[in-house]
């Protein structure tokens, strides 16, 4: 399991967050919603333990709340990846739609591994209004080769250059370190570039060149 992952839990799935109280509205929409057979998503996870961490957004109607939630690892039914674009473009205007499918076919050219979290997850996974006209919009972009950092990275430039939206998410190394892929673009180039990487059980700054050295050496061919 690693972050952004959909994780499904047994309808009868037990669960604590510091969120809410017991039997409040947020606390009844969480368990209505593990009932009702929807995912949370993986949070970072502390580095031992049986718990497992997860995350909850709740639509617009209950203030969009962000929910922590805790459950023991015996309650997960099944793991899957995020959302791929694909899953989400017809829950986007025609011109939105456009540049991420051409986003998403990108990534497939060199193997990448795109996917979507954030609102526009949850609105695609609930049927429920998460999203307004500026909305960003998030993307997980996993990548193992050096040529996959060199198409991608500027592809995501080119789809946010062309997106009346912003667009945000992180690339995510070998190892599950990630780093938002604005903060690389920015660092790249710079002497002793820090930026903030978010691993599997931690957080914390790395040089960037540290980074971009997990990467394998062989390249991306069409």
């Amino acid at each position: 399991m690693r972050r952004h992952d959909l994780v499904y839990l047994q309808p009868d799935a037990a669960f604590v967050t510091p969120c809410s109280e017991p039997g409040d509205a947020y606390w009844q929409a969480a368990r209505q919603w593990i009932d009702d057979g929807r995912p949370l998503v993986a949070a970072r996870q502390s580095a031992d333990g049986e718990c497992r961490l997860l995350g909850l957004s709740l639509p617009t109607t209950l203030q969009r709340k962000r929910l922590s939630l805790s459950v023991d690892r015996s309650a997960i039914a099944a793991i899957r990846r995020p959302l791929a674009i694909a899953d989400c473009l017809s829950r986007l205007p025609a011109g939105q739609a456009v540049v991420l499918a051409r986003l998403a076919a990108q990534a497939a050219t060199c193997s990448a591994r795109l996917g979507v979290y954030g609102s526009l997850a949850w609105e695609v996974l609930s049927g429920e209004s998460y999203r307004h006209a500026d909305s960003d919009i998030d993307l997980i972009c996993d990548i193992e080769q050096v040529g996959q950092f060199a198409a991608m990275l500027p592809a995501m430039q080119q789809a946010a250059a062309e997106l009346p939206c912003r667009l945000d998410g992180e690339l995510r190394f070998p190892g599950g370190h990630a780093a938002a892929w604005r903060e690389i673009a920015g660092q790249l180039g710079q002497p002793g570039a820090q930026v903030l990487v978010k691993g599997e059980h931690e957080v914390g700054l790395w040089p960037l060149h540290a980074l971009t050295a997990s990467l394998l050496p062989e390249l991306c061919h069409a």
